[in-house]
């Protein structure tokens, strides 16, 4: 029993050591909507909660990444295609394991920033400042996509190999990375409940982390995203 309870100990410290990194990185960021954020263009007036507007511990709305939000309906979109794309592009509409939906149940303009599906502890629905519950801006990109770098489309080696001014692509490693010679670490890709490997916002966009704004996995001097998957 009591190295049960020392291993259970345990495994709270580490949760609550992970919580606090996420937390730290993400806090007073465009993407703390809490009351006390100093970084938010739009904000709660009634929960200090940070993590409330995107996750849950209990009762998620789905199991990962323990999301708290109702996506929009995936057909709704449309999305960047072009003749000469060699990875099979997505023409209308995400696929319903897309992972791009969690970013666009906020970035759509017409899902509510407040809209959590649990709220707050204290039980009261979230209101944000000056009744601005959605996204306005360059950060509302709407559900057209097709001005927008193609997400939620297949990477295949035969892809890769067609266009020839690709990085290539390491399914070694979890997640899936796709790198080019001018790089030092692969951007990732996302393997998808059809076992498919896609390109998502998330290969280019490290939504807790601001570093390299707007929320990029790398700098942009030198075009270095870019380069991470497209040779030059």
């Amino acid at each position: 029993m009591r190295s049960e309870v020392k291993i259970g100990l345990a495994l709270t410290a580490l949760l609550v050591a992970v919580t606090a990194a996420g937390a730290a990185s993400i806090k007073n960021t465009k993407h703390d909507l809490s009351s006390g954020s100093t970084g938010a263009t739009f904000k709660a007036t009634n929960t200090d909660q940070i993590c409330v507007f995107c996750h849950t511990p209990h009762n998620a709305q789905q199991d990962i990444p323990l999301w708290n939000r109702g996506n929009p309906t995936a057909s709704n979109f449309t999305l960047y295609s072009s003749s000469s794309m060699n990875n099979v592009p997505v023409k209308q509409g995400f696929t319903a394991d897309s992972i791009s939906l969690f970013c666009m149940s906020c970035h759509d303009g017409a899902t509510g920033l407040g809209g959590a599906v649990h709220n707050d502890p204290n039980g009261a629905a979230i209101a944000m400042v000056g009744g601005n519950d959605l996204i306005t801006g360059e950060a509302n990109l709407g559900t057209d996509l097709s001005n927008d770098h193609p997400v939620n489309f297949e990477v295949t080696p035969a892809g890769i190999a067609a266009d020839g001014n690709l990085g290539a692509l390491d399914t070694g490693t979890n997640p899936p990375t796709m790198k080019t010679a001018d790089v030092t670490n692969g951007l990732p890709l996302f393997k998808s409940a059809r076992g498919a490997t896609t390109l998502e916002c998330g290969s280019c966009h490290k939504v807790h982390d601001n570093t390299d704004a707007p929320f990029l996995r790398t700098t942009m001097a030198g075009s270095k995203l870019c380069l991470g998957c497209h040779k030059k």
